[in-house]
């Protein structure tokens, strides 16, 4: 199945109402139209978030696949917009950059925004093996620990949405100047961050991911982020 397979309906939300969406020359036309009046929200059918934007450019979006796909068709039309269309569009040294870092954060991304910020992001829906319910373990075991089952009634993990990887990855930070400089955006399905100096979101990306990749550190982290209130979200993997 490609990516456009994947999605065979997107609805894109805008001040002049709801567009549906079937392919990515649609959304690429989307939001290069009517981006120009507003910010945008294109959700999948079940009314789910999959990408919002500043303008004609894109925010945060759920698929990383996806984006990368998007881009392909999205980055030529909006130089056509800005008027940059006749700058040579081989990939920049910043973009060749970011693409060995992300090498190195997989499944963690380091994205450029388009106001002026990097993003971080681990979309939770979106991971593919093998990073499937990646760092999860650690969260039931949490549960677990503190008398909780793993899964609620719905089948949903009582612990691990985004809002607590926040929790984790600010305890993680808490003696770091540089965390000052985040902001986060989290929600229940995914983990967000933002930030202005891109290298000081690496670093801190980079950090992360090797706190996560050790299960001892990690479990300790996260037993330490959670210890003092338990979220109250439930997580969103099944």
């Amino acid at each position: 199945m490609n990516i456009e397979e994947r999605y065979p309906l997107l609805i894109g939300h805008s001040s002049q109402g709801n567009h549906e969406l079937h392919s990515i020359q649609e959304v690429a036309d989307f939001i290069c139209t009517q981006g120009l009046e507003s910010d945008l929200l294109i959700t999948q059918e079940d009314g789910s978030y999959f990408l919002n934007t500043f303008g004609i450019y894109i925010d945060r979006i759920a698929d990383m696949e996806y984006r990368e796909e998007l881009l392909k068709v999205l980055i030529p039309m909006q130089m056509e917009l800005d008027g940059t269309a006749e700058i040579d569009e081989e990939p920049s040294p910043e973009d060749e950059r970011l693409e060995e870092v992300n090498k190195r954060l997989e499944p963690f991304e380091l994205y450029q925004c388009g106001n002026g910020k990097y993003g971080l992001s681990l979309p939770f829906s979106f991971l593919q093996k093998p990073y499937e319910n990646y760092g999860q373990t650690a969260f039931n075991q949490f549960a677990e620990e503190h008398g909780e089952e793993a899964k609620n009634s719905f089948g949903l993990y009582t612990h691990g949405s985004g809002y607590e990887w926040e929790k984790v990855f600010q305890a993680a930070f808490q003696e770091d100047a540089g965390l000052q400089s985040i902001e986060f955006d989290s929600e229940a399905g995914g983990f967000y961050c933002y930030c202005p100096d891109a290298a000081l979101l690496e670093r801190m990306g980079l950090a992360f991911k090797a706190i996560c990749d050790d299960p001892e550190r990690f479990q300790e982290m996260v037993n330490r982020a959670l210890s003092d209130g338990q979220d109250e979200t439930p997580g969103m993997q099944l």
